[in-house]
């Protein structure tokens, strides 16, 4: 006769995390006011006006585009971060929902010690967590051609050291490593 103990366990509660509306919102803030400081750069450039306006149009135009993103994150709000029994889904790395068996390990960016190189070249804001796969999952890009040509180039870079960083999501990092340690625990009693 089986016991309680031997009972698989209910599955945790699914975890999902979507974009900070007040931190898009603040975002989005900054980059308008960015834009519009540019507007200041032709009329106290020393040299050709023509150029100064070009050069200013060229900055105001990226920071549009940016704030047009940025404006994107503040109105979406599906799922960037999926915990539940079947693995991690984290939307940058556009790989899907990654499997429980095909993660190694997860550590905490206080954990992490990084080299001189690694922290110049990979900025990384803290929080976040970095994962370690057994295999490197697939890159499936969602968006049309030539744009989806952009999108796997990108993730790509992302998933060689793959994060997952607190910065811009509504839920804090410690909640989602609480709701993965507890989805782990199940997996492995399910798994036995």
């Amino acid at each position: 006769m089986a016991s309680d103990e031997d009972a698989p366990a209910t599955a945790p509660e699914p975890l999902i995390a979507r974009y900070s509306q007040r931190v898009q919102f603040w975002r989005l803030l900054a980059i308008l006011t960015l834009a519009a400081m540019c507007l200041i750069i032709p009329f106290t450039a020393k040299g050709p006006v023509e150029d100064s306006w070009k050069f200013a149009g060229v900055l105001i135009a990226a920071a549009l585009i940016w704030a047009i993103v940025t404006f994107m994150r503040l109105q979406n709000r599906n799922p960037q971060v999926l915990i539940d029994e079947n693995g991690v889904y984290f939307r940058e790395w556009l790989v899907g929902t990654v499997p429980w068996e095909n993660i190694e390990f997860i550590a905490h960016s206080s954990q992490v010690r990084r080299g001189i190189v690694a922290s110049i070249t990979r900025t990384r804001k803290k929080p976040y967590l970095l994962f370690k796969f057994a295999e490197l999952p697939k890159v499936r890009p969602t968006a049309p051609i030539p744009f989806s040509w952009l999108q796997f180039v990108r993730a790509e870079f992302a998933i060689q050291e793959p994060i997952m960083q607190q910065y811009g999501l509504d839920t804090p990092v410690n909640d989602i490593l609480t709701s993965i340690q507890e989805h782990i625990a199940h997996w492995q009693i399910v798994h036995e």
